[in-house]
């Protein structure tokens, strides 16, 4: 009888766990809380690999490269690095084989808050090179929706964002997702619908003047992929330049939630 009782338990328990609702599951983990969390993009265009250092300490394991790298690197998943909010974050070109600094690209505090969230951007080139944090305000995960968010690192330039869904070239919907956004600024997450009844959703950046820049993304369109995610594209270059400082939307999009 006691047999026959744990056999009816495990089969009732079984049959609770099928009837939930699928659903994302993560590993719960506990995160310190006198710490903030930075995610860097290195878009200054011709920079060779840099060292990233939080209060003179080596944070980045390999060398980063300063021309259109991330660190963590792991773009396709929501990895940031732990930082003392008031550290002084220090990008710089190392002597070879050495974690010695030969010249410092930036060095600064970067006004971060515990227990926050930041992208923290490079851009520009030789004495203009400039970092800036932005906050990462996530929006609330939905399905079937993915949060975007457009940062500018494209020097001197305005730029607006939009998606555009199309079955085919005549079969084209655009929808302006953010106008005007500065150079170091940011759309903030906007929340959009990623299974539509077309085949392709794109997101694209076009200057105030309309004029398309180079480079596209295609967010994920799968169900275990596509939505409840938070992802971030980037632009780099410069206004007006040319190969290899043209303005240009990477196509790599970075996964922060």
């Amino acid at each position: 009888m006691k047999k026959l009782v744990i056999i009816l338990m495990l089969v009732a328990s079984i049959s609770m766990i099928g009837c939930e609702k699928a659903g994302l599951r993560l590993t719960e983990y506990t995160l310190p809380t006198d710490k903030a969390f930075v995610r860097l993009a290195l878009l200054s265009p011709g920079t060779p690999n840099v060292m990233v250092k939080a209060n003179d300490v080596k944070i980045n394991g390999a060398l980063s490269s300063g021309t259109g790298g991330f660190f963590p690197s792991t773009v396709t998943f929501p990895d940031y690095v732990a930082v003392d909010p008031g550290a002084t974050i220090k990008l710089s070109l190392p002597n070879a084989g050495t974690q010695n600094d030969s010249v410092v690209i930036f060095t600064g505090k970067l006004g971060l808050e515990a227990k926050k969230y930041y992208a923290v951007t490079l851009s520009d080139t030789g004495v203009n090179r400039s970092v800036f944090a932005i906050e990462d305000a996530f929006l609330p995960q939905v399905d079937s929706f993915l949060s975007v968010r457009l940062i500018n690192a494209t020097v001197n330039q305005a730029l607006t964002f939009i998606r555009i869904d199309s079955n085919s070239a005549t079969d084209v919907v655009r929808d302006t997702l953010a106008r005007n956004v500065a150079y170091k600024a940011s759309s903030g997450f906007i929340s959009v619908k990623t299974f539509t009844n077309r085949a392709f959703i794109r997101l694209r950046a076009v200057t105030s003047q309309g004029v398309p820049i180079a480079g596209q993304v295609i967010p994920p369109q799968t169900l275990a992929t596509g939505s409840r995610r938070s992802i971030t594209v980037y632009t780099v270059g410069f206004a007006n330049g040319v190969t290899p400082f043209a303005p240009q939307l990477l196509t790599t999009a970075v996964t922060n939630q």
